[in-house]
């Protein structure tokens, strides 16, 4: 068998940011818009030419419609604008990436930020899992997929509020059995709970078995509070 030329089945290799991959959800990306990116980036990470779309849609079957929705989405998320670049000796039309490695950098920060003052305070940091776990159900439910701002306040949720995946989760389930598929609802039943005093799931699932059994500490009825939604998990 003839020795094969490695050269003449490779065009070189395309480079990406590991911590792009990890987190391109948490900063507003969708799988589309990571796959378009990855096409379009080659050896720039930020400033990118604007691409040929014919040449997009054919790598990927995407319309030219869905290919420009998702460059408009992309820049209504802030993480690309419209720039120029220098080209030998004339200005091309590009795509400028540099606000959605600012937005990772932050998200990066913070995290790393919120897990040392965890860490100070002995409180479990939610795991990538359980992060991912959270982000899945609720887009599941939901039916769609999630905006930058939802992401945002998601991550403040689990990073800023310590609220645990399954208390999260918990709010989401009562929100779908009220019909309610927005977070500004969930956000409501988990103040709620939290005027309670109940911060895990299990709290919650507690003080709905005492009502239930009439042994909610001897107050049998005379709860004045604020209505709390529970459900079984």
């Amino acid at each position: 068998m003839a020795d094969v030329d490695p050269s003449k089945y490779f065009a070189g290799q395309t480079t990406i940011s590991n911590l792009l991959l990890a987190h391109y959800r948490e900063i507003g990306m969708t799988n589309d818009e990571l796959i378009l990116y990855l096409l379009i980036k080659q050896n720039d990470d930020i400033l990118v030419p604007m691409p040929d779309p014919q040449v997009i849609g054919s790598q990927t079957g995407f319309s030219e419609k869905k290919i420009f929705d998702l460059f408009h989405s992309m820049i209504e998320k802030k993480l690309a604008k419209i720039s120029n670049m220098n080209d030998g000796n004339q200005t091309i039309d590009a795509y400028d990436f540099s606000d959605m490695y600012e937005k990772l950098l932050k998200l990066v920060t913070e995290m790393e930020s919120t897990k040392k003052a965890v860490q100070a305070t002995h409180v479990d940091m939610p795991s990538l899992t359980d992060r991912q776990r959270v982000f899945s159900a609720i887009e599941e439910e939901f039916g769609r997929t999630l905006s930058g701002y939802e992401i945002e306040t998601i991550n403040d949720w689990l990073g800023i509020d310590n609220y645990e995946p399954d208390f999260i989760l918990l709010a989401l389930k009562e929100a779908v059995l009220s019909q309610v598929y927005n977070l500004k609802y969930m956000d409501r039943i988990m103040l709620s709970w939290n005027k309670e005093n109940l911060k895990t799931a299990q709290q919650v699932q507690n003080k709905r078995s005492k009502r239930k059994q009439g042994t909610d500490d001897g107050n049998i009825g005379k709860y004045q509070g604020p209505e709390i939604p529970f459900i079984d998990l």
